[in-house]
Order: structure tokens, then sequence, then C-alpha cells
């Protein structure tokens, strides 16, 4: 009886004799089940371990940016190019102003009583450079459009009221004679 072996086979890539170039994995047929069993769920601690190579990757490249554009701006201070050295703080001293103006926009518009998404949608409309004239702006803006409430319906967890059973007039009546002659007796 021949024994059934689970070893996978390495496939190479195909090579096209026409164009020279690798064919589509669409092509080969490879058997792979269909259903993920547990012996091929991933470890916690190898998928933790890629979240922080990858992790560490970023880092690793956010560093080098940040040396080069630092090797960049000595070069130019060697060369004495201080006109593009002037530009590119400009450029910078622009963009950072531009952050700090929609940090602006958004702490007052959250403070106004405006969502997370209507904050996204609505910071374009709001106008002006300083806290006042922002203010004004968003002033004028919840005139247009109201920021969204922010109680609870009361009645979201209470159903609706028991309507009382109507009362015959005649059973009524017959409540009030048995509860006046039980008094005289």
């Amino acid at each position: 009886m021949p024994e059934e072996t689970n070893e996978q086979q390495t496939q190479l890539p195909v090579t096209d004799p026409v164009n020279g170039e690798q064919a589509s994995a669409e092509t080969e047929t490879t058997e792979q089940p269909a259903e993920t069993t547990p012996e091929q769920k991933i470890p916690y601690d190898r998928f933790k371990a890629k979240v922080d190579e990858a992790n560490a990757l970023k880092e690793r490249l956010d560093n080098i940016e940040k040396q080069q554009a630092e090797d960049e701006r000595k070069r130019l201070e060697e060369a004495q190019d201080y006109k593009k050295l002037a530009e590119q703080y400009k450029a910078d001293l622009e963009a950072q102003k531009a952050d700090v103006l929609n940090a602006k926009k958004d702490t007052l518009l959250t403070q106004a009583g405006y969502t997370a998404e209507q904050i996204g949608l609505l910071r374009n409309t709001v106008v002006g450079e300083t806290d006042e004239d922002i203010a004004k702006s968003i002033e004028d803006l919840k005139a247009v459009i109201a920021p969204k409430p922010t109680y609870v319906d009361p009645s979201a967890g209470n159903g609706a009221r028991d309507k009382a059973e109507s009362a015959d007039p005649s059973s009524y009546g017959r409540e009030l004679y048995e509860r006046v002659f039980n008094k005289k007796k």
C-alpha cells in the first residue's frame, strides 16, 4: 500500500518562451483545500512578530527620510545655496501653519457640538485665520447646518404605554354601587 505524503511541491516560475515574461499564476493549477482548518491558522506569536517587524521597518524608513532631508539641508548650506534652503523652510512653515489652522478648526467645531463625520465634511467651509474669525464662521455655519444633537432619545428602551381598557358604562355603574353599598354596612 503506497504511503500518502503531505509535502507541498515548490513551483518555479514558468517563463513564457515568446515574450520572456513570467506566466500568470492563473494558468498554473494548484491543489489547495478550500476550507481552512485549525492547523492552517497563523499563531499569535508569529503574527505579532510580523507586525513588530513591519512597525520597525516603518520607523527605520522614517529615520532614513529624516536623515536624507538633513543631509540635503547640510549640502545646500555647504554649497551656500541659501535661496533653495529658504524656499524649503517656507514650504515647511506653510505646511505646519495649515496643520495648526486645521487643528484649531477641528477643536472649535468639536466644541460647537459637531461629530467627527461632520467635522471632516465641514472643515473646509470654515474660513478665517484667527480664532475670532473662525468662531464667527462657525456661528454662521451653525445657523445653516445644525450640529447633531447630543441627547439620547428617552423612549429608545421603553415600549409604548399600555392603553387602558375601555370600561363599559354599565360595569362602571355597578362598581360605584358596590362601593357605596359596602360603605353603608
